[in-house]
Formats: C-alpha cells, structure tokens, sequence
C-alpha cells in the first residue's frame, strides 16, 4: 500500500511538473521562436535518454525505428501546434484545450482502433466540447481565437499519438520506443530552425531555464516516472491524475504569470475537467469490473 502511495505522488509530481511549462514556455516565446525552444527542449531530453537505451539490441531493430518515428510524427505536431498556439492565447486556456485530448480520445479510438462509443464517452465529449466553446467565445479577439484552434489540433493530435502508442507500445520496447519519439521531435524541430533562428534568445535566463526544465523533468523524468509507475498501477487509475495536468496549468499561469481568467475562462475549464473526470472515471469502473473476465 505505502508503494502505491508513492507512486501516486510521482504521478502526481509530474502533473504538476507538465502544469508549470506552460507559464514557462509563454514566457520564453518572447525571446525564441517556437521550433527553437522544442528543437533544443528535444534533442536534450532525447540525449539524456540514449545512456539507458544504449546498449539495448532493440535499438536497431527496424521495427522499432520505424514505429518510433511514426510516434514522433504524431508527436511533433501535438508539441507543434501546442506551442505555436501558446503564442496567441493565455497560458491556461493552452493548458485546459490540451486537456480536451483525454475527452477526444474515445473518438479517436472508435475510428483509429475500432473500439466502439458508449453512453457515458458520448455524455464526456459532448460536455467537454460546451466547455471548450464557452472558453472559446465570440468575446475573444480573433488572435486568441487563432490559439485556441491550433491548441485544440494539439488535442487531436496528441489523442492520436496516445492511441498510436496504445496500440502498438505492447509489442515494443518502451524506453527504444519513447527515445525515437523524442529524437524525432527533436529533428522536425531543428529541421525549421534555420527560418526563424533568434540566436540572441538563447543568452536569455529564462529561455535556459525554460529548455533545461522542461526536458530534464518534462521530458525526461516524466518519461521515466511514467513508464515504472505504469506497471503497478491501472492506466485508468492514472488518468484521474492525469486531469490534473490542466488545473495545475491555471494554477501555474495565475502564479507565475498573474493571468486573472475570465468568467467565461473558469467556467469552461471547470466544464473541460468535468467531462476528463466522467471519462476517466468511467474507464476505472469500467477496468474494475472486467478485471477478472478472461481476455
């Protein structure tokens, strides 16, 4: 039991460890360009990875490179969109829309892995769709509307490279797998570079701050933590935690940046968390009660 507990708290570090870069990276996008912060953020991270998975024969194993980049497609364009978006909107509606991916997921699911809709994940991506376009309304000015578009294909995106790991993550090494993803960001990233390069930005404290923090403990710790406390406790079990990720985000960006969110702001994001917590929520019952059906 005490294991257990602490391995809640891990996840529960993280969370709050991927609430903190949003207010962080909104200030560092004053300074670098958003391939250059997730080019360096990457390559780091991917770097700080290849020690562990070194010396693993499944390092060269084709399918594992080929599956591996594949993810880190689908990956560079959710940490794309994301944070280009985060130029054009508040550092917490960037946190609440990208949560919108645990309601997406079932969608999703239903097209890319043919696992069918039920009641309750109708109920979820309806109510977290009212939340996402009360956010969003008319009384916002087009930029910040501009954000929240490319925020919410962020959410799309990373709800398909959740499913793409999900499906394919059982047949390959986690931590190869995880590694080609990270470097494959990184290289897409870097690739852009050379048409936005702001040199003079990097000198910049919080833009060092910024690409250390987010991958040593965003990237790199938060990989690890993940993939260890996965295997003793249900997915589903960590998803509840998981919904905390865009409340930490408001948490952070009231803190750090002084965001005061708008009526219109708190309510839908109060309605986004609702519908994460009916869906995850759901699963967990859903996982409880068919526990000890043969598969």
């Amino acid at each position: 039991m005490q294991g257990k507990v602490l391995y809640f708290m891990l996840l529960i570090s993280v969370v709050v460890i991927w609430g903190a870069t949003f207010p962080i990276m909104k200030l560092s996008l004053q300074y670098i360009s958003p391939v250059m912060l997730l080019s360096f953020r990457f390559i780091l991270s991917a770097a700080l990875m290849l020690p562990i998975v070194f010396k693993n024969k499944m390092l060269i194993e084709r399918k594992n490179v080929i599956l591996g980049i594949v993810g880190g497609i689908l990956l560079f364009l959710a940490y794309y969109t994301q944070t280009v978006g985060l130029e054009y909107t508040t550092s917490s509606q960037s946190g609440l829309i990208t949560g919108m991916y645990v309601v997406l997921l079932p969608i999703i699911s239903l097209l890319y892995l043919k696992i069918k809709l039920n009641k309750v994940d109708v109920i979820a991506v309806s109510i977290g769709f009212i939340g996402l376009i009360l956010m969003s309304s008319l009384k916002f000015s087009s930029a910040y509307t501009f954000g929240d578009i490319l925020t919410f294909f962020c959410a799309i995106f990373y709800g398909l490279q959740t499913a793409y790991v999900f499906k394919y993550t059982k047949y390959l090494d986690s931590m190869v797998f995880t590694f080609y993803q990270l470097l494959m960001v990184g290289v897409l990233s870097s690739i852009f570079v050379p048409f936005s390069w702001e040199p003079s930005g990097l000198l910049k404290p919080i833009v060092i701050f910024t690409i250390v923090f987010t991958a040593l403990f965003a990237s790199f710790f938060a990989i690890l933590i993940n993939t260890r406390v996965l295997q003793y406790i249900e997915p589903t079990a960590a998803g509840v935690i998981y919904v905390g990720e865009p409340v930490f985000a408001v948490i952070s960006s009231i803190l750090i940046l002084k965001e005061i969110p708008t009526m219109d702001i708190i309510l839908g994001g109060i309605i986004i968390v609702v519908a994460m917590l009916i869906e995850t929520l759901h699963k967990y019952v859903e996982t409880k009660n068919s526990i000890n059906i043969p598969q």
